[in-house]
């Protein structure tokens, strides 16, 4: 994941008149007091969702194609490039192992670079911000060869087609779930994250249904990046739960569950257990919290779809290789898990996924 990072905002929105959170009113684990909310919450916790799936065949042809990812010691992109991989190999083609960007735009240009002048057919970037990598992918477009940026967010590079979730809707399904538990007056912080585009728009997005689905409720803003937010105890952190006394904050609505894990901890170390903090990705540590209960404030986490994402990436460069229409597979659907609905789901692969076998679905596509 590799936008160049931007200063920390602290951008602070009000609502409803700005009633400041009372001691003992944070609902974390309180009952449902905004139906509405509640509602959305209840179809997202079902998990009935329908996927957008191709059904025109692609002839594959024989290539040799590179995965680069923004960093392979994040779950989320290595999850979905293994997944790329069992793609290539099934589809018949070939691929050096993943590279890792390490989460550096500089690593990972120079990895693009390098797929360039070896001359690969096609590329497929895993949450990489084409922006910050402009250069590099302008050399691709020069050399002729397609690429598929998955997880990589919206408003990307004319030709470029993009692969994963609608980061509109996991925001407001984050939203929802907060807001279906806080009351006028509580306080919910809903961190923003300028580092990839997607999870900006996803935080505004969070924000934003959150002042629309509980009014009543002040919503802070503050800024947060991966590196400040990934280690034990992480200063951030600290500052949040010293800010924010018992009973003063309802939920915590976080970009990635890999901080998410973090404030768990750090909030469990403190005896904390009076608000909810929400994550997104399904990705362990933070899924296994939130299906055992502990830490407490482990609450909900949005489900996405990263295997799919892996076979519908490589999908799409078959079809951009072979000079057919692409389809849309940027706005997959998304949906919660809580600890009611964690053993729906079988350990280890807490992914909302299609209920038929996409996978063999994709290789009758390619006549494997």
């Amino acid at each position: 994941m590799g936008a160049t990072l931007v200063a920390a905002m602290l951008l602070t929105a009000c609502g409803g008149g700005g009633e400041a959170a009372q001691p003992g009113a944070a609902g974390a684990a309180g009952a449902v007091t905004n139906e509405k909310a509640a509602a959305e919450v209840e179809t997202l916790l079902a998990g009935n969702v329908e996927f957008p799936m191709p059904t025109a065949p692609v002839a594959p042809g024989t290539h040799r194609v590179a995965v680069i990812t923004s960093g392979l010691a994040s779950p989320g992109p290595s999850v979905l490039a293994e997944n790329a991989m069992e793609a290539i190999k099934k589809i018949g083609w070939t691929a050096a192992p993943p590279g890792d960007g390490k989460f550096t735009p500089t690593t990972q240009a120079q990895l693009i670079e390098k797929a360039v002048l070896d001359k690969v057919d096609g590329i497929v970037l895993v949450s990489i911000t084409p922006s910050a990598v402009a250069a590099a992918v302008k050399a691709a477009e020069g050399a002729g060869i397609p690429v598929v940026c998955a997880l990589c967010g919206p408003e990307l590079p004319t030709g470029m087609v993009g692969v994963g979730n609608d980061h509109k809707a996991a925001g407001r399904a984050q939203a929802a779930y907060a807001a279906s538990r806080a009351k006028s007056g509580d306080t919910v912080v809903v961190y923003q994250n300028t580092e990839f585009k997607q999870s900006e728009e996803q935080m505004a997005e969070a924000a934003a249904a959150v002042k629309e689905m509980c009014p009543g409720c002040t919503v802070k803003t503050p800024s947060l990046l991966l590196a400040e937010a990934m280690q034990p105890n992480a200063p951030i952190f600290t500052s949040l739960l010293n800010t924010y006394r018992k009973g003063s904050l309802n939920s915590v609505i976080m970009p990635f569950d890999s901080p998410a894990s973090v404030l768990a901890n750090s909030a469990a170390q403190l005896g904390r257990d009076d608000f909810s903090v929400i994550g997104l990705g399904s990705l362990a540590p933070f899924v296994d919290m939130v299906g055992a209960g502990r830490p407490a404030v482990a609450k909900a986490d949005v489900l996405i779809s990263t295997p799919l994402y892996g076979w519908a990436s490589v999908d799409e460069l078959a079809r951009m290789l072979a000079g057919v229409p692409t389809w849309t597979a940027d706005r997959m659907p998304v949906a919660l898990v809580d600890q009611k609905t964690y053993g729906n789901y079988k350990k280890g692969n807490l992914f909302v996924l299609p209920k038929f076998d996409y996978e063999a679905k994709f290789a009758e596509l390619w006549g494997k």
